[in-house]
């Protein structure tokens, strides 16, 4: 238990090192960004709204509190990398890589938070009603 949680941590950690670092990249490269998103088709007003929603999903995912939600934000971060990625392969000019990662990253700490809570049975009896407990 105790190797997983260590490898939860350390996985989750280089996620959000990946993920700081994108935001960061958005404000200190701002001109660059907006190249990009620019040549990928993109709205440049979407480069606030990935900065602020990637920030809030950091946040709550390194927080850890509510279950359902924890869901939407992989799901959320899921969506942002693959379609990222789909669309520098789409403009094929290989800047790709990064959101691969991200993605191999996401999976792993989604994974391995999954093992964690249910080892815990803190997500088996997330919902669930005092009567459903003797069905």
């Amino acid at each position: 238990m105790n190797s997983q949680k260590s490898f939860y941590y350390i996985a989750l950690g280089l996620f959000a090192i990946a993920v700081a670092g994108s935001i960061i990249n958005s404000i200190i490269n701002f001109d660059t960004v907006v190249a990009t998103f620019t040549k990928l088709g993109y709205p440049i007003y979407l480069i606030y709204l990935l900065g602020v929603f990637q920030s809030i999903g950091l946040l709550m995912i390194v927080f850890n509190k509510s279950h359902w939600s924890l869901e939407w934000i992989y799901a959320g971060f899921f969506m942002n990398y693959t379609l990222g990625a789909i669309a520098h392969l789409a403009v094929k000019d290989g800047n790709g890589a990064s959101a691969v990662i991200c993605i191999v990253l996401l999976f792993v700490t989604y994974i391995q938070s999954k093992k964690i809570r249910n080892t815990n049975n803190e997500l088996a009896e997330f919902g669930k009603s005092e009567y459903a407990k003797f069905i």
